[in-house]
């Protein structure tokens, strides 16, 4: 199944983002109830504290009879983790974060950082907004993508060791990278499809659409 969490963060062209919504089960994260009714989309389900949502968004889908859960503002998760735990618990096997991304950098470094329990659950799970995907990579992957465009590794670990890359302009081969270097940044696919392999630590996969 294939589930789409959409959270408070910037959005401002739903038009390249709508594709990723079709025959998915969506859930409301907090404020992404915004989100939701800007799009005409309805969720299955609304979740989080909603401190940060809107109440009349809010109660559009309440007077829908969309379900509602809600959970006190002090707690030990964000709402986008909680969310990410629904995913997780309705067995999908592709989750997509939208709305994850904004001006607040502690919420978009710690979404990046809850992608590894879904990857090591060997679930697919991804941030995208309408300039960035990112995903992380622990084996290998393969990117699916277009000729020309951006690709940038940076090591979520202190070093990641063993990467390959194929259909990359600057290709490497059993490299090691370490945090604290900017060596993986702005790579460019040659191909529409790059492969990206690792065989030890764990690396940030970003794909700029700009």
């Amino acid at each position: 199944m294939k589930t789409i969490i959409i959270g408070n963060g910037e959005i401002n062209d739903y038009d390249i983002i709508r594709e990723y919504f079709e025959e998915a089960y969506i859930i409301a994260c907090d404020g992404g109830t915004r989100h939701c009714r800007a799009m005409m989309i309805m969720p299955n389900v609304m979740i989080g504290d909603f401190d940060s949502a809107n109440q009349s968004d809010a109660e559009f889908f309440d007077n829908l009879g969309v379900l509602k859960i809600e959970y006190p503002s002090k707690k030990d998760k964000t709402d986008m983790e909680i969310a990410l735990d629904l995913a997780i618990e309705k067995e999908s096997d592709e989750i997509y974060i939208v709305g994850g991304l904004g001006s607040r950098f502690d919420h978009s470094l710690a979404n990046v950082h809850i992608l590894l329990r879904p990857m090591r659950m060997g679930i697919r799970a991804c941030l995208l907004d309408e300039h960035n995907i990112i995903t992380l990579v622990e084996d290998s992957i393969d990117i699916v993508g277009e000729k020309g465009q951006t690709v940038s590794l940076i090591p979520l670990t202190t070093q990641v060791k063993g990467i390959t890359t194929e259909h990359m302009e600057y290709e490497l081969n059993n490299a090691t990278m370490e945090i604290g270097h900017s060596l993986g940044v702005s790579n460019i696919m040659t191909e529409d499809i790059a492969t990206v392999s690792v065989s030890e630590g764990i690396l940030i996969l970003i794909m700029s659409r700009d």
